[in-house]
């Protein structure tokens, strides 16, 4: 069924079928043992994670300001357990996960007060393509079974990220689609007919070789919608190249979705029609609750079945309409005249 739904709240999805992500506020890091030294430090590293979550900057503890800011963690924590880690490991190897559970208020406040960019919980779905060059075996897409410690890795940095991914399946199909030559050597148009079958928001294609001095050289490019980026990266192993390749990737995506929340906030009117039943309204309301995007919102009237809100949002407009429309049941239908004064109008899409 086809509803228009002029939007109360700016969905802080910024992909066509964003996928909403859980535990922003929670860090968990290896520690040695459970002294107040190791404690602390890894409290201060569990934070630095739901950091770099909440803005999408694997680099945000080198702004200005930062440590400072957060040299107090005992001010964010709102809880902290250990979880034993399996026997047979070496000594020097971490013998507890520190799982720390922060304050989603006070990490907030500490947000706002730094003016830090913040990213959507709605976020986009990549699916990755891997491709290695080795001198003995040639060029091969990456895969658990062909490169399982890289693979591990990736997922982690990944899971840590709280970026959503998709890893293709190598079958029959997908080498009928892309093939290794044509991954490595970035051909988009094909890799984004080979990436469609999995459904996600957009692609992205990392490859890498080792050199002869040991070095591990490579490159990512990634298309998500109108959004495309590009890097080199250079690393003395393949673990460090792992880490700086992923995350340099995902800061990139990242930053074409952040805001930056305002002091003053925007006040807007959004009208949503064809919202028959009580269902549906409910709906609308429970969609809002879960928006860092929006403020505050309320429903000041409905008329037959337009129901229209007032919102306060932290972002601009154009990325509210920008979420709106990639949210995958959202239909802009908002004129540049109603866009500058501040009313917005949406046809809802539902089955």
């Amino acid at each position: 069924m086809k509803r228009t739904l002029i939007l109360f709240f700016a969905l802080f999805c910024t992909s066509l079928m964003a996928e909403p992500v859980s535990g922003l506020y929670n860090g968990r890091v290896l520690v040695a043992d459970q002294t107040a030294q190791s404690r602390s430090k890894g409290v201060d590293q569990a934070l630095e994670q739901v950091l770099i979550k909440l803005t999408g900057n694997s680099k945000i503890m080198q702004l200005p300001g930062i440590q400072q800011a957060v040299s107090n963690n005992n001010n964010f924590i709102a809880s902290v357990g250990y979880t034993k880690l399996p026997p047979g490991r070496s000594e020097e190897l971490p013998g507890f996960a520190l799982q720390v559970s922060f304050s989603a208020q006070a990490i907030d406040q500490l947000v706002r007060r730094a003016q830090l960019p913040i990213l959507p919980a709605g976020r986009p779905t990549l699916v990755f393509w891997v491709v290695r060059d080795d001198a003995e075996t040639g060029r091969q897409f990456v895969s658990e079974q062909v490169f399982p410690d890289f693979t591990q890795s990736f997922q982690q940095i990944m899971h840590d990220r709280a970026a959503p991914y998709q890893l293709p399946a190598l079958d029959l199909e997908d080498q009928l689609s892309l093939s290794v030559n044509e991954a490595w050597s970035m051909r988009e148009e094909t890799i984004e007919v080979a990436s469609q079958r999995y459904a996600a928001d957009g692609w992205a294609v990392l490859r890498f070789f080792t050199t002869t001095s040991g070095q591990v050289r490579g490159s990512w490019i990634y298309r998500l919608g109108d959004q495309r980026g590009f890097n080199d990266v250079r690393a003395e192993s393949t673990e460090a190249f792992v880490g700086l390749a992923i995350n340099d990737l995902v800061d990139s995506v990242s930053a074409q979705l952040t805001y930056i929340p305002q002091a003053d906030t925007s006040k807007l009117v959004v009208q949503i029609n064809q919202v028959d039943s009580f269902t549906d309204y409910q709906a609308v309301l429970a969609q809002l609750q879960g928006l860092k995007l929006v403020r505050s919102s309320n429903v000041f009237a409905v008329e037959g079945d337009r129901l229209f809100v007032t919102v306060d949002i932290d972002g601009g407009v154009d990325l509210l309409i920008s979420a709106l429309e990639r949210s995958g049941s959202l239909v802009n239908q908002t004129s540049e005249l109603a866009r500058f004064s501040g009313n917005l109008e949406f046809d809802w899409m539902v089955e």
